[in-house]
């Protein structure tokens, strides 16, 4: 007899670094929700500056858990599990550490997760630019301090909340490069997060494209809740595949792969003297991925790094100056 509201939450111990990976991982082989908890989300040497207190969870030290959940008792999902634990044993050939490496499940009732990962969300803020950006969930109220931007953001089951390594150096150089009237691209645009961050920066506007359409709902969600549905449009597609749109900004918060595979488009939908932001690139791939931006013509002007991640800054055209 089927137990109704009952739900197999499987929990992947590892390291911060293999995150993204696992998250993605549980998406690809059916989760229905995926939520994740680092011990220290802003890094090991974050000092809080306005007040920030984060709980400290369950998370390892120095890494992190991935918890992705499937409708039913555990005894449905034990090839899955079986599966991802031989996963899980070759990182170390995709150069990621496993961390403590370890993955069970649990049997949950639908009421005690559908909202239990908001606890451990909470604001981020990050200077650039001269200015102050601050990431918030939605169901939290921030009043914004002189010069501060506040976005507030529901990610629900997309990727985006402003707390990983790789979405804050890409909002790092949004703050550093927006000004009124910029145009740009999001290509992965997950809940959101650096779309709606690109217009309360001064954007004129912004397409937002992903392959998922879990995103896609929760990008259109998110830049309604800002009040800047108007400015931002959001569609689901791979990549930039169908976008004719151009832009002084294409932003790509994905993985060193889907990145390469990006780069023969983005010259084209980029102005002369445009900027393309990729992070999502593992600091071990920065080298490769630099050489292969720069064979696309577009010359790398920044690289900025935390944790075991990499962002870059690069330009089109050598002889077109930067216009901003």
């Amino acid at each position: 007899m089927k137990r109704e509201g009952l739900w197999t939450a499987v929990e992947i111990r590892t390291s911060k670094e293999a995150v993204e990976a696992a998250a993605a991982k549980m998406r690809e082989w059916g989760a229905a929700g995926v939520a994740w908890e680092e011990v220290d989300p802003l890094g090991p040497d974050f000092v809080p500056k306005f007040g920030e207190v984060y709980a400290p969870g369950e998370a390892p030290p120095g890494g992190a858990v991935v918890r992705g959940y499937w409708p039913g008792e555990p005894g449905r999902w034990s090839a899955l599990l079986a599966d991802l634990r031989d996963w899980l044993d070759r990182f170390p050939e995709w150069g990621l550490d496993p961390g403590e490496g370890v993955v069970r499940a649990q049997e949950v009732r639908e009421e005690d997760w559908a909202n239990a990962w908001k606890r451990f969300y909470r604001p981020v803020t990050l200077r650039g630019g001269g200015r102050m950006l601050t990431i918030c969930p939605e169901w939290e109220r921030v009043e914004p301090r002189p010069g501060e931007v506040v976005v507030s953001i529901d990610p629900g089951m997309a990727f985006g909340t402003g707390t990983h390594e790789t979405t804050r150096l890409c909002l790092g150089f949004l703050l550093d490069r927006v000004v009124p009237g910029t145009r740009v691209i999001d290509v992965g645009c997950g809940s959101g997060i650096l779309s709606v961050a690109a217009v309360k920066l001064g954007a004129a506007r912004v397409t937002a494209v992903d392959l998922d359409p879990l995103a896609v709902d929760a990008a259109r969600h998110n830049a309604e809740v800002a009040g800047v549905a108007g400015r931002v449009n959001v569609r689901q597609g791979d990549l930039l595949a169908g976008v004719e749109d151009t832009a002084d900004i294409v932003v790509a918060n994905l993985l060193a792969d889907l990145v390469e595979r990006l780069l023969p488009d983005v010259p084209g939908r980029l102005v002369p003297g445009g900027l393309f932001i990729a992070s999502g690139i593992l600091t071990e791939q920065e080298e490769r991925v630099c050489r292969s931006v720069e064979a696309r013509g577009l010359k790398v002007e920044e690289v900025r790094r935390e944790g075991a991640w990499s962002a870059l800054a690069a330009v089109k055209g050598k002889e077109d100056p930067f216009r901003f």
